[in-house]
């Protein structure tokens, strides 16, 4: 590789070894390839750069316009995957624009003993869907004997919604 090369010809030149090691361990880190998938979105993950902020500032004062600002809405909902296990978790607030409807809405569906659906949007519908998925996945386990596997929940609501 042109980095072993280099690594060579600087030894030969009496560079001292720990440098030309140091520039090979470098170009070597420069041109490594992603072993795995969690490499590979590492590499193309984003991330808050204060580059960003700057520019910002500088096209909003050149331009003389306002940025925009961040807005509280919406539904909170988190999901974790541990070694034997998701945890889902959501917050309980439904709101109606910007009144709180409901203070303790459920947004955690249960669809069958190994698979829930956390949701957001209107509580109405999310609730119709899930209590159909639920029904057709009991169905399904009576039918095959067997668990619904996550695979045939998805499939089924993505052929229903879309």
């Amino acid at each position: 590789s042109p980095a072993r090369a280099r690594f060579r010809a600087e030894r030969q030149r009496g560079v001292l070894p720990h440098t030309a090691e140091l520039r090979l361990r470098a170009a070597m880190v420069e041109a490594k390839e992603p072993q795995d998938y969690l490499e590979v979105l590492q590499a193309q993950r984003g991330g808050f750069s204060f580059e960003l902020c700057k520019r910002n500032a500088y096209l909003a004062a050149s331009v003389n316009i306002k940025a925009p600002t961040a807005t509280k809405s919406g539904t909170t909902i988190c999901g974790v995957v541990v070694k034997d296990a998701v945890v889902l978790a959501a917050d309980t607030r439904a709101t109606s624009g910007p009144m709180v409807a409901d203070k303790n809405c459920e947004k955690l569906h249960f669809i069958s003993k190994n698979v829930y659906c956390a949701g957001a949007g209107t509580a109405a519908d999310l609730q119709h869907t899930t209590e159909l998925m639920e029904g057709q996945m009991e169905l399904h386990r009576l039918a095959t004997g067997t668990q619904p596997r996550v695979c045939t929940v998805v499939r089924r609501l993505s052929s229903m919604l879309f």
